[in-house]
């Protein structure tokens, strides 16, 4: 009997994967497709749809092809993407400009200006904060990189696409649209736009918010629950795609979601750790709490009954060690030439083994593009900290590893205040596959890093779950977790706490001491 299987899209910033996942979660192929991120303007961040569109209808084709999967095998599509990214769509559906990725931060000033407005208390106006929590359960923050700052933006700056827009939709709901004709988007997704009343779980869309970016409620897309089925494949989506007219796509969700799914931690003030392009700590939780000095709290997810605990986002985790691969040391070719054996990213975990715990006192910050969370800070910047003479290229890899793990750190530390201590880290994302980087997270969170097994490939499990339970091959959301296996526990060496205890008060000082200087030469 031929396994049924559900196609998994997990829509990234920078490349399209779609994932072959069986009813019950085993993995059986994947095909990656990589896009282009512009930056016409230093905070800008743009892609073209058409991109991800092609990318979708390639990497499903090709999928199918390596797996010898048969269409009318395939019993649901399901997207994850990155989520706050804006594309205005005209009347019939096509996009009117580049899409605004979530790390462009183009609207921080406007913000200020117009939402933000004076008086106001650590920067945010205290009357409309108060009203975006008390509907919200969170608030936009300060650094542009929301979508009401990106509707003002286009307001102000490109009038005609304003006013043209018929609609404002996410990045998944783009290309579920381009699959089915339909137009919806999911309750996690709303929810960041900052535009929904989330109380007693309403998850519909405020007119008096809206009003604040000038819209109204109707140039937004309908809500509905991840579970729900958003459409079905139209016969121009099989053309392009190679799946049978008539699959169910089911509606899916955000990556923040779809990782919090995969790594199987889905009780009550359990957490995970995703470090991928970029990074974050979260969780599930019945009861909503928000931090607004380090934009961290609860937003929707994929579990209608469960709120998504402490959203705490780090903008670029994984990205920093390939900006340091290709733009620093050398391209990935002239890596594969100083080993016989071994990944490039095998080379680049024993380059950092080598230098050992602590870096010899080199630090790196890894806030490439400003950051959210633990910081709420558009200017900020890495920075390879305390360099010497004696510094080497291993130095530098080793304090890339320990950055992010320091940052991570900050993010969980900032959670546990609000929810509690705990003793482990389920941990997903492709920087997982190392073992040199779980081990050293382990060292410096001092906490058990649990690894999901193929954690690169977590959160298309997760989503592909989410689709078994929409068609009935899973009874709950709870029974999800049964699904997820661990492959290794990683724990915090004990002779390393003292270091890596004081060396995390340097780098928290790094950004108290840096903050002025920061806003003094990236301020626009």
């Amino acid at each position: 009997m031929k396994k049924k299987v559900v196609l998994a899209h997990d829509m990234g910033t920078s490349a399209d994967k779609a994932v072959l996942v069986t009813v019950t979660g085993e993995i059986l192929d994947a095909v990656t497709m990589h896009y282009p991120l512009s930056h016409p303007q230093p905070t800008w961040a743009e892609q073209n749809p058409e991109d991800w569109w092609n990318a979708v209808g390639a990497t499903t084709r090709a999928v199918l092809r390596r797996a010898r999967v048969k269409p009318e095998d395939v019993v649901a599509v399901i997207f994850s993407s990155q989520t706050q990214v804006l594309v205005p769509l005209d009347g019939g559906g096509k996009p009117l400009r580049p899409a605004m990725s979530w790390l462009d931060s183009r609207s921080a000033e406007i913000l200020r200006e117009e939402l933000w407005k004076a008086p106001r208390v650590m920067g945010y106006n205290l009357p409309r904060l108060l009203r975006y929590i008390r509907v919200t359960g969170g608030s936009p923050g300060q650094t542009g990189k929301d979508q009401i700052g990106k509707i003002l933006w286009l307001r102000r700056h490109e009038p005609d696409v304003f006013r043209q827009a018929a609609k404002f939709v996410d990045a998944k709901d783009y290309i579920n649209f381009r699959l089915t004709g339909s137009l919806c988007t999911s309750v996690d997704i709303a929810y960041l736009w900052w535009f929904m009343d989330s109380r007693r779980m309403r998850n519909r869309w405020d007119p008096k918010l809206c009003r604040l970016a000038g819209i109204a409620p109707d140039r937004l897309a309908e809500i509905r629950e991840s579970v729900a089925v958003a459409g079905r494949i139209t016969r121009e989506a099989a053309r392009h795609t190679g799946l049978a007219q008539g699959t169910p796509v089911v509606n899916g969700c955000g990556d923040l979601a779809a990782s919090a799914l995969g790594s199987g931690a889905l009780g009550d003030g359990e957490l995970f750790l995703n470090l991928g392009t970029s990074g974050w700590v979260a969780g599930h939780a019945s009861n909503r709490k928000i931090d607004i000095p380090h934009y961290t709290g609860c937003i929707g997810s994929a579990w209608p009954r469960k709120y998504y605990l402490g959203m705490a986002h780090q903008e670029t985790a994984g990205v920093c060690l390939e900006w340091l691969k290709n733009k620093v040391l050398y391209h990935e070719k002239q890596l594969k030439k100083e080993s016989r054996v071994g990944s490039v990213y095998e080379i680049l975990d024993r380059l950092a083994e080598k230098a050992g715990p602590g870096a010899g006192g080199l630090m790196f910050t890894p806030w490439m593009f400003g950051e959210r969370c633990p910081i709420d800070d558009e200017f900020a910047r890495a920075g390879l900290y305390n360099i010497g003479l004696n510094h080497s290229r291993e130095h530098m890899v080793r304090a890339v590893f320990e950055g992010i793990a320091f940052n991570s750190r900050w993010a969980m530390e900032t959670i546990e205040a609000m929810y509690g201590r705990v003793p482990k880290l389920n941990f997903t994302g492709g920087v997982a596959q190392s073992d040199v980087w779980c081990q050293i997270i382990a060292d410096v969170t001092n906490r058990e890093i649990h690894r999901v097994s193929n954690p690169q490939q977590a959160g298309a499990r997760g989503i592909a779950l989410l689709a078994s339970l929409a068609m009935g091959y899973i009874e709950s959301f709870e029974a999800i977790a049964n699904h997820i296996k661990i492959n290794r526990i990683f724990r915090p060496n004990p002779s390393h706490r003292q270091l890596y205890d004081r060396l995390f008060r340097e780098y928290r000082n790094l950004h108290r001491q840096n903050k002025g200087w920061f806003r003094r030469m990236n301020k626009a």
